[in-house]
């Protein structure tokens, strides 16, 4: 039985880097499959037969990856995610919709608004909920949910089980930490695994770095009126309880691990060579 690595890459969660590491890994044994429409549209039915055609591959990565099973005939499946604190990704989301070249809702509105209005028109019922309890919906396998359909209790106990299920999650804050726990749940299927990295497509809030701060969150907050501060917190509630379960199962796993600390600094040391080296890779 073949171990494939799926990437559940949600938008403006450090998805990049990580897909670079793979990609750096397993070479074409990596898939970058977020362009293609039959992923959204057929779901674990065409991750499936992609596998089942493509017996090669061993790390998928998709913007639209739905929620699977541990299994599939013949293949073990490992569901990655990283999640990212809901305020710092409010701004990383506008500034790249603000950056980008392309007729999309997200990227007219940022170009031609503040990002306080941005943020307003964001938490509108019937446009889509990019930054209204998104990761939620990602781990609930809803991310597609129609824009004027309610997010509820229903999709936040479904992300739940995903978290604490069979999905390995990390925090975008915390990268190195969970990259390190990343290779040790997976070293068993991937003995040669090296999730070191150069970040990727990181953007001038992020300061070349992937490990964020808590301040972009708060400054964007404290800017905000009373009235959008509350939508914000509102609109955001469950991926705010979900990021910090997925934070303190992070530290479980930590704990967990025999000589963390030393495995830790070993990963950084790696990663310095990779940038010293050049880092040179042909994704992203």
């Amino acid at each position: 039985m073949k171990s494939v690595i799926l990437h559940g890459n949600i938008f403006k969660n450090a998805g990049t880097t990580l897909d670079w590491s793979l990609e750096k890994m397993l070479g074409d044994g990596f898939l970058d499959h977020r362009q293609d429409k039959l992923i959204r549209t057929e779901g674990s039915h065409h991750l499936g037969k992609l596998l089942a055609e493509q017996p090669r591959l061993r790390a998928v990565s998709s913007h639209h990856m739905p929620v699977m099973q541990s299994t599939l005939p013949g293949v073990t499946l490992f569901s990655l995610y990283l999640l990212r604190r809901p305020l710092d990704r409010i701004v990383s989301v506008y500034e790249f919709e603000r950056s980008q070249k392309a007729d999309t809702p997200g990227a007219r509105a940022a170009s031609s608004k503040t990002f306080l209005d941005y943020v307003r028109w964001r938490m509108t019922s019937g446009v889509a909920p990019v930054i209204r309890n998104y990761q939620t919906l990602y781990l609930a396998g809803a991310h597609r949910l129609p824009p004027d359909r309610e997010i509820g209790m229903a999709h936040f106990l479904d992300a739940i089980e995903t978290l604490r299920g069979h999905a390995l999650t990390g925090i975008v804050e915390r990268y190195d930490e969970s990259m390190v726990c990343f290779e040790e749940a997976l070293r068993t299927s991937f003995p040669d695994i090296d999730l070191s990295y150069i970040p990727q497509n990181v953007s001038a809030a992020t300061q070349r770095t992937v490990k964020c701060s808590t301040e972009l969150g708060i400054r964007a907050l404290r800017e905000m009126d009373d009235e959008l501060q509350s939508s914000v917190l509102r609109h955001n509630g469950y991926d705010l309880s979900l990021y910090r379960m997925a934070d303190e199962l992070l530290d479980d796993r930590i704990r967990s691990i025999d000589g963390f600390n030393r495995k830790l600094e070993l990963f950084r040391e790696r990663c310095e060579r990779l940038h010293a080296a050049g880092g040179k890779n042909n994704y992203g």
